[in-house]
């Protein structure tokens, strides 16, 4: 009787091909985290933005004009604060810039956008509307 002997385990071409595959899968997924991390964190200083905006206009309600404001967020609790002192519920995240300038007595624009990411939010009280762009553009422009 010819009893075939069984060779168990992998060779090193088999070895190599699965992690290559396994390295290819972490790079994908890597990269697909960072990007949802850069939009995440994008969306979060629209929104600040629009909470800012909010602020603005409740302090037009009551002193009948805007105010500048620049805030960044360094870590821990940093709010938005109108002229007078009083913390107002806007709070801004680490790594998010906001920016506020009034542009004569009845109107004001604002910015804001987080560090690592190449987009900017613009509100201009002047059309009510929020806009993106691309920092790059805004920069030399």
């Amino acid at each position: 009787m010819n009893v075939a002997k069984s060779r168990a385990g992998f060779t090193i071409v088999e070895m190599i091909i699965a992690m290559s595959i396994i390295c290819v899968l972490i790079a994908i997924y890597y990269f697909m985290i960072d990007s949802y991390k850069d939009r995440r964190m994008s969306e979060l200083a629209a929104k600040v933005l629009m909470q800012a905006q909010r602020a603005e206009e409740d302090y037009f309600k009551k002193e009948h004009r805007y105010f500048d404001a620049e805030v960044s967020g360094s870590g821990g609790e940093t709010f938005l604060t109108t002229p007078g002192g009083i913390r107002t519920t806007v709070r801004v995240p680490s790594n998010v810039i906001l920016s506020l300038k009034t542009r004569g007595s009845d109107n004001f624009v604002g910015f804001a956008f987080y560090t690592g990411s190449k987009v900017i939010h613009r509100y201009d009280s002047k059309t009510g509307k929020i806009t993106t762009a691309s920092r790059t553009q805004d920069e030399t422009g």
